[in-house]
């Protein structure tokens, strides 16, 4: 169930169909935000020439997360920012930031949040990979578990 705050957003986006009404419903989440001013080029040929790319990678799954209430807005949003720094979509860091600062993140969180990336992504994942899949190859727990017979 979504939390008190978000009712209405989540309402509009399920109610939402054409591309500026997703625009809209997105809006919701912050205040003040005019959807079409500097808009994003990528998502706006979409909504012109075919919405249901919108729906499929972007509307529903952000309805669910909405709908579902598990995570606060401000934590989703922050932990949005630092997914999209993780992936290099550059372009969805600052509605995202926007998005957590609406939601009550201050400039410092969201730096942080850009400090835990670079902490995340600046070590060497091969070393840390191969100890955790050692651990777990080595675990009994995974070792007792036999394919399933077809």
């Amino acid at each position: 169930m979504p939390r008190p705050e978000e009712v209405e957003v989540v309402k509009a986006m399920k109610a939402a169909k054409t591309g500026p009404e997703i625009f809209a419903s997105w809006a919701m989440q912050r205040p003040g935000y005019v959807p079409g001013e500097g808009g994003d080029p990528t998502l706006d040929f979409w909504s012109d020439n075919k919405v249901e790319m919108l729906h499929t990678f972007a509307q529903n799954q952000l309805a669910q997360l909405l709908d579902r209430g598990i995570l606060d807005p401000k934590t989703r949003y922050l932990l949005l920012v630092g997914l999209y720094m993780m992936t290099n979509h550059w372009d969805g860091v600052l509605p995202q930031a926007c998005n957590a600062k609406a939601a009550g993140a201050t400039d410092e969180e969201i730096m942080e949040v850009a400090f835990c990336v670079c902490y995340s992504v600046g070590k060497a994942k091969m070393q840390e990979s191969g100890e955790c899949l050692g651990e777990v190859f080595a675990n009994p727990m995974f070792q007792s578990i036999t394919a399933l017979k077809k």
